[in-house]
Protein backbone atom coordinates (compact mmCIF):
# COMPACT_ATOMS: atom_id res chain seq x y z
CA UNK A 1 0.00 0.00 0.00
CA UNK A 2 0.93 3.51 -0.90
CA UNK A 3 1.43 6.01 1.85
CA UNK A 4 2.87 9.88 1.75
CA UNK A 5 4.80 11.54 4.67
CA UNK A 6 1.37 12.99 5.63
CA UNK A 7 -0.41 9.61 6.11
CA UNK A 8 -0.42 6.41 8.05
CA UNK A 9 -1.39 2.69 8.39
CA UNK A 10 -3.32 1.67 11.27
CA UNK A 11 -4.63 -1.77 12.34
CA UNK A 12 -7.16 -0.20 14.72
CA UNK A 13 -8.40 2.37 17.54
CA UNK A 14 -9.85 1.25 20.42
CA UNK A 15 -10.69 2.09 23.83
CA UNK A 16 -9.30 0.12 27.06
CA UNK A 17 -7.24 -0.48 30.10
CA UNK A 18 -3.55 0.01 30.02
CA UNK A 19 -2.04 -3.26 30.48
CA UNK A 20 1.28 -3.13 31.12
CA UNK A 21 3.79 -0.83 32.93
CA UNK A 22 3.38 1.77 35.70
CA UNK A 23 0.26 2.87 34.25
CA UNK A 24 -1.73 -0.60 34.33
CA UNK A 25 -5.15 0.05 34.89
CA UNK A 26 -5.78 3.27 33.75
CA UNK A 27 -8.33 3.78 31.05
CA UNK A 28 -6.61 5.10 27.74
CA UNK A 29 -7.44 5.37 23.80
CA UNK A 30 -5.17 3.37 21.54
CA UNK A 31 -4.02 3.70 18.07
CA UNK A 32 -2.14 0.78 16.62
CA UNK A 33 0.08 1.55 13.62
CA UNK A 34 0.58 -1.24 11.09
CA UNK A 35 4.08 -3.01 10.84
CA UNK A 36 7.19 -3.68 13.08
CA UNK A 37 10.61 -5.43 11.72
CA UNK A 38 11.87 -6.77 15.02
CA UNK A 39 9.59 -9.75 14.75
CA UNK A 40 10.19 -10.77 18.29
CA UNK A 41 9.55 -14.82 19.01
CA UNK A 42 6.94 -14.10 21.85
CA UNK A 43 5.18 -11.77 19.68
CA UNK A 44 1.19 -11.36 20.82
CA UNK A 45 0.62 -8.73 17.68
CA UNK A 46 1.13 -10.75 14.50
CA UNK A 47 -1.27 -8.58 12.39
CA UNK A 48 1.13 -5.88 12.93
CA UNK A 49 3.07 -7.96 10.12
CA UNK A 50 0.52 -7.84 7.68
CA UNK A 51 -0.79 -5.24 5.12
CA UNK A 52 -4.25 -3.90 5.99
CA UNK A 53 -6.33 -2.38 3.53
CA UNK A 54 -8.49 -1.02 6.28
CA UNK A 55 -8.86 -0.41 9.80
CA UNK A 56 -11.15 -1.17 12.63
CA UNK A 57 -12.53 2.01 15.17
CA UNK A 58 -14.50 0.90 18.37
CA UNK A 59 -17.83 2.53 17.60
CA UNK A 60 -19.09 3.69 21.09
CA UNK A 61 -15.77 3.10 23.59
CA UNK A 62 -15.24 -0.11 25.85
CA UNK A 63 -18.38 -0.99 23.10
CA UNK A 64 -16.54 -4.17 21.49
CA UNK A 65 -18.56 -2.61 18.49
CA UNK A 66 -16.62 -2.01 14.91
CA UNK A 67 -16.60 0.13 12.37
CA UNK A 68 -13.86 -0.56 9.28
CA UNK A 69 -12.63 2.48 7.40
CA UNK A 70 -10.18 2.43 4.37
CA UNK A 71 -5.91 2.87 4.76
CA UNK A 72 -3.61 5.12 4.74
CA UNK A 73 -4.84 7.43 7.35
CA UNK A 74 -4.56 11.58 7.29
CA UNK A 75 -3.95 13.63 10.18
CA UNK A 76 -7.67 15.09 10.18
CA UNK A 77 -8.94 11.80 9.94
CA UNK A 78 -7.20 10.53 12.55
CA UNK A 79 -8.21 13.66 14.90
CA UNK A 80 -11.46 13.13 14.16
CA UNK A 81 -11.79 9.38 14.92
CA UNK A 82 -9.54 10.15 18.51
CA UNK A 83 -11.93 12.50 19.24
CA UNK A 84 -14.86 10.38 20.03
CA UNK A 85 -12.85 8.61 22.86
CA UNK A 86 -10.43 11.25 24.44
CA UNK A 87 -9.87 14.85 24.67
CA UNK A 88 -8.75 17.48 27.52
CA UNK A 89 -10.94 17.19 30.96
CA UNK A 90 -12.09 13.52 29.93
CA UNK A 91 -11.34 10.35 31.28
CA UNK A 92 -10.01 9.17 28.22
CA UNK A 93 -7.00 11.66 27.97
CA UNK A 94 -4.43 9.25 27.35
CA UNK A 95 -3.47 8.13 24.07
CA UNK A 96 -1.29 5.26 23.62
CA UNK A 97 0.73 5.18 20.36
CA UNK A 98 1.41 1.58 19.69
CA UNK A 99 1.79 -0.85 17.28
CA UNK A 100 3.67 -2.59 15.74
CA UNK A 101 6.25 0.14 16.18
CA UNK A 102 4.86 3.42 15.48
CA UNK A 103 8.45 5.03 15.37
CA UNK A 104 8.46 3.46 11.65
CA UNK A 105 5.72 5.75 10.60
CA UNK A 106 7.92 9.16 12.09
CA UNK A 107 6.95 11.47 9.11
CA UNK A 108 3.35 10.72 9.83
CA UNK A 109 3.46 11.24 13.49
CA UNK A 110 6.42 14.45 13.15
CA UNK A 111 3.32 16.03 11.08
CA UNK A 112 0.39 15.17 12.83
CA UNK A 113 1.57 15.24 16.48
CA UNK A 114 2.17 18.60 16.97
CA UNK A 115 -1.73 19.46 16.03
CA UNK A 116 -2.69 17.25 18.63
CA UNK A 117 -0.14 17.12 21.70
CA UNK A 118 -1.75 20.06 23.43
CA UNK A 119 -4.96 18.63 23.84
CA UNK A 120 -3.83 14.88 24.82
CA UNK A 121 -1.40 12.68 26.90
CA UNK A 122 0.49 10.23 24.56
CA UNK A 123 1.73 7.46 25.52
CA UNK A 124 4.34 6.20 23.05
CA UNK A 125 5.03 2.13 22.79
CA UNK A 126 8.34 1.81 21.39
CA UNK A 127 10.70 -1.24 20.68
CA UNK A 128 13.53 0.94 21.57
CA UNK A 129 15.98 0.55 18.37
CA UNK A 130 14.85 3.64 16.61
CA UNK A 131 16.65 6.80 18.20
CA UNK A 132 16.62 9.12 15.27
CA UNK A 133 12.92 8.82 14.83
CA UNK A 134 12.30 9.53 18.66
CA UNK A 135 14.61 12.68 18.95
CA UNK A 136 12.06 14.36 16.04
CA UNK A 137 9.06 13.23 18.45
CA UNK A 138 10.21 13.69 21.66
CA UNK A 139 8.62 17.43 22.06
CA UNK A 140 4.98 16.11 21.64
CA UNK A 141 4.70 13.01 23.66
CA UNK A 142 4.30 12.77 27.08
CA UNK A 143 5.53 9.15 28.27
CA UNK A 144 8.52 7.31 26.52
CA UNK A 145 7.67 2.86 27.61
CA UNK A 146 10.47 1.51 25.66
CA UNK A 147 10.97 -2.28 25.51
CA UNK A 148 14.90 -3.76 25.52
CA UNK A 149 14.77 -6.83 23.35
CA UNK A 150 16.67 -8.80 25.08
CA UNK A 151 18.74 -11.03 22.13
CA UNK A 152 17.06 -14.19 23.57
CA UNK A 153 14.23 -12.95 22.29
CA UNK A 154 14.38 -10.95 18.71
CA UNK A 155 14.87 -13.03 15.96
CA UNK A 156 16.19 -9.77 13.31
CA UNK A 157 19.48 -9.12 15.34
CA UNK A 158 21.03 -7.59 18.72
CA UNK A 159 20.56 -3.79 19.70
CA UNK A 160 22.14 -3.01 22.57
CA UNK A 161 23.84 0.14 20.92
CA UNK A 162 20.43 1.42 19.61
CA UNK A 163 19.13 0.43 23.01
CA UNK A 164 21.62 2.79 24.73
CA UNK A 165 21.45 5.94 22.62
CA UNK A 166 17.57 5.56 22.63
CA UNK A 167 17.41 5.94 26.52
CA UNK A 168 19.40 8.39 26.47
CA UNK A 169 16.88 10.40 24.70
CA UNK A 170 14.08 8.81 26.22
CA UNK A 171 14.94 9.79 29.55
CA UNK A 172 14.44 13.54 28.45
CA UNK A 173 10.85 12.74 28.40
CA UNK A 174 8.80 14.09 30.73
CA UNK A 175 8.29 10.20 31.89
CA UNK A 176 9.98 7.44 30.35
CA UNK A 177 10.29 4.02 32.08
CA UNK A 178 11.81 0.65 30.37
CA UNK A 179 10.11 -2.40 30.00
CA UNK A 180 11.72 -6.14 29.87
CA UNK A 181 10.36 -9.44 28.62
CA UNK A 182 11.42 -12.41 30.26
CA UNK A 183 10.94 -16.05 28.98
CA UNK A 184 12.11 -19.09 30.26
CA UNK A 185 14.81 -19.08 27.78
CA UNK A 186 16.44 -15.33 28.80
CA UNK A 187 19.63 -15.82 29.84
CA UNK A 188 21.48 -14.19 33.13
CA UNK A 189 23.79 -12.33 31.28
CA UNK A 190 21.81 -10.65 29.10
CA UNK A 191 19.65 -9.21 32.04
CA UNK A 192 22.44 -7.97 33.97
CA UNK A 193 23.92 -6.32 30.74
CA UNK A 194 20.41 -4.67 30.14
CA UNK A 195 20.27 -3.64 34.08
CA UNK A 196 23.74 -2.22 33.94
CA UNK A 197 23.19 -0.18 30.59
CA UNK A 198 20.11 1.57 32.51
CA UNK A 199 21.99 2.34 35.65
CA UNK A 200 24.84 3.52 33.48
CA UNK A 201 22.20 6.09 31.83
CA UNK A 202 20.24 6.95 34.74
CA UNK A 203 19.31 4.39 37.94
CA UNK A 204 16.12 5.97 38.72
CA UNK A 205 14.51 4.77 35.43
CA UNK A 206 11.63 2.84 36.61
CA UNK A 207 11.86 -0.79 35.01
CA UNK A 208 9.09 -3.75 34.75
CA UNK A 209 10.57 -7.18 34.58
CA UNK A 210 7.36 -8.37 32.46
CA UNK A 211 7.00 -12.27 32.10
CA UNK A 212 6.11 -13.56 29.07
CA UNK A 213 2.43 -14.05 28.06
CA UNK A 214 2.47 -17.52 26.28
CA UNK A 215 0.48 -17.30 22.68
CA UNK A 216 0.09 -19.83 20.15
CA UNK A 217 3.37 -20.34 19.07
CA UNK A 218 5.29 -19.55 22.14
CA UNK A 219 4.76 -21.63 25.02
CA UNK A 220 8.32 -20.83 27.04
CA UNK A 221 6.92 -18.89 29.98
CA UNK A 222 9.48 -17.94 32.70
CA UNK A 223 9.14 -19.72 36.25
CA UNK A 224 8.06 -17.75 39.22
CA UNK A 225 11.74 -18.63 40.32
CA UNK A 226 13.63 -16.95 37.57
CA UNK A 227 11.24 -14.12 37.92
CA UNK A 228 12.49 -13.35 41.66
CA UNK A 229 15.81 -13.84 41.10
CA UNK A 230 16.21 -11.41 38.22
CA UNK A 231 14.01 -8.86 39.98
CA UNK A 232 16.62 -9.27 43.44
CA UNK A 233 19.79 -8.96 41.10
CA UNK A 234 17.72 -5.83 39.26
CA UNK A 235 17.31 -4.31 42.69
CA UNK A 236 20.78 -4.24 43.99
CA UNK A 237 21.59 -1.54 41.97
CA UNK A 238 18.24 -0.19 40.58
CA UNK A 239 15.60 1.97 43.63
CA UNK A 240 12.39 0.92 40.89
CA UNK A 241 11.85 -2.48 39.58
CA UNK A 242 8.70 -4.24 39.65
CA UNK A 243 7.36 -7.63 38.11
CA UNK A 244 3.79 -7.08 36.32
CA UNK A 245 2.67 -9.04 33.76
CA UNK A 246 0.30 -8.18 30.58
CA UNK A 247 -2.58 -7.71 33.07
CA UNK A 248 -4.88 -7.31 29.90
CA UNK A 249 -4.24 -11.19 29.12
CA UNK A 250 -5.66 -11.75 32.64
CA UNK A 251 -8.68 -9.66 32.03
CA UNK A 252 -9.23 -11.17 28.31
CA UNK A 253 -9.51 -8.02 26.68
CA UNK A 254 -7.26 -5.76 24.03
Amino acid sequence: METSNNTATLIEIFSSFQGEGPHVGEPMTFVRFEGCDLKCRWCDTPESFSIHSTYRVEEIPFSGEWVKYPNPVAPDELTKRIKCFSGRGESLNWVSLTGGEPLQQVDFLETWLPKVCQDYFFLLETNGVLPAALERLLPFVHTVSMDIKLPSSAKTGIFWKEHETFLNLAVQAKECYVKIVVTDQTEESEWVRAVEMIRHVNENIPVILQPVSGTRSFKNVASVKKLANFAEQAKKILPCVRVIPQTHKLLGIL
